[in-house]
């Protein structure tokens, strides 16, 4: 009788960027965005850390016993290590750098993390994590408040990021990047590593996983992810309906100068719109209709889930020069047209609109400046 093939057991990998014979970053310490609980995760992961840099964790029980927030306690929930993860997410200490499909059912069996010994800036976070402004926009509106302040600063610090527009990475990021890239780096094995370069600093400057009968089922959703599928690898914290921050339908956003907003984009959440319209003024003008477009056709069409976590993953291929319009394109498309530099009254411009949609973002989350 022929024996059945072995299922990989999902699993999370951890790379580390930097240099392993470090000590803790001064910049970790001294970020005032981070709370004990995300300084002590990062520390743990960093810990876990094979000889070669790469660490596999199975699940969050790995985690759980060091990421106790009260004295005694045997392990911390599944929810505060979603919520610590999230936020070395945000605050760009940590990367989600790719998701492994393995087995016949091409469901997601773990994820690929980067952990980093400087924070990398937004526009580098948005080369490296393809799931970004994903999971920046579903933040907005998360559970937790301090979540939903981390992901503000963090949507503040993208609209002010003057290299945003800049393609040009440091040198072991670009590295790394081709390395993620390369398919020959992942095989599709349970026991696949990758190498990577070691020993340079990378800069100055959550997710669907899919069941296993073995283990026990998820307490929670996933981290932030385009798809559902089911896994028991990470995992996001539950949806409190009682925590969650309550608002009022009736709102008023500025919009964008001479875009035609669609009519699905008001069904997105008040905090999602906001974020949108910021985001799109780093866009360039000539692409933001077309964005709006290919999100409406898109939807349109049906498949989407999550027409939110859709928009910014369109956007964020926008500002990384990846966006080709498909289901909007038009027939006989015209002949690309040159990007001219922006005058100073131009640039000027843009921030300031970006800044009336932070600014009503602001209102929206009760944050106080």
């Amino acid at each position: 009788m022929p024996r059945r093939p072995v299922e990989p057991t999902p699993r999370d990998d951890f790379i580390y960027s930097g240099q392993l014979h470090d000590c803790v970053p001064r910049a970790l310490l001294l970020d005032r965005r981070l709370s004990p609980l995300e300084r002590n995760a990062w520390q743990v992961i960093r810990l876990l850390l094979n000889g070669d840099g790469i660490t596999a964790l199975p699940t969050y029980e790995r985690l759980r016993p060091f990421l106790t927030t009260s004295a005694c306690a045997a392990q911390a929930s599944c929810e505060t290590v979603a919520r610590a993860l999230t936020v070395l997410r945000l605050c760009r200490w940590l990367s989600l750098a790719r998701r492994r499909a393995l087995g016949p059912g091409g469901q997601w069996q773990g994820n690929l993390y980067v952990l980093h010994e400087a924070p990398l800036s937004p526009s580098e976070a948005l080369r490296l994590d393809g799931e970004y402004l994903a999971l920046l926009g579903q933040s907005l509106s998360h559970p937790s408040k301090s979540v939903q302040w981390v992901a503000y600063d963090a949507l503040q610090a993208l609209a002010e990021d003057p290299l945003l527009a800049s393609e040009v990475l440091p040198e072991p990021l670009q590295r790394l990047v081709s390395d993620l890239e390369d398919p020959q780096n992942f095989a599709i094995s349970a026991h696949a590593q990758i190498q990577l370069p070691r020993g340079e600093p990378a800069s100055d400057s959550e997710v669907r996983p899919a069941s296993d009968a073995e283990i026990s089922p998820p307490a929670s959703d996933s981290e932030a992810g385009l798809q559902a599928p089911k896994s028991a690898g990470l995992r996001n914290p539950k949806q409190v309906p009682g925590t969650v921050l309550s608002m009022s339908k009736s709102f008023c956003i500025p919009r964008a100068r001479d875009i035609e907003v669609p009519a699905r984009f008001a069904a997105l959440r008040p905090q999602e719109q906001s974020a949108a319209l910021a985001t799109l003024q780093r866009v360039d003008p000539g692409l933001r209709q077309a964005v709006l477009d290919e999100w409406q056709a898109r939807c349109e069409r049906g498949g989407v889930q999550r027409p939110s976590a859709y928009l910014f993953g369109i956007l964020q291929k926008a500002l990384r020069g990846d966006f080709h319009p498909w289901a909007a394109a038009p027939q006989s498309p015209p002949p690309p047209a040159k990007a001219m530099p922006r005058s100073p009254e131009q640039e000027q411009e843009r921030v300031d609109s970006a800044q009336r949609h932070l600014a009503h973002l602001r209102k929206l989350l009760g944050i106080r400046r």
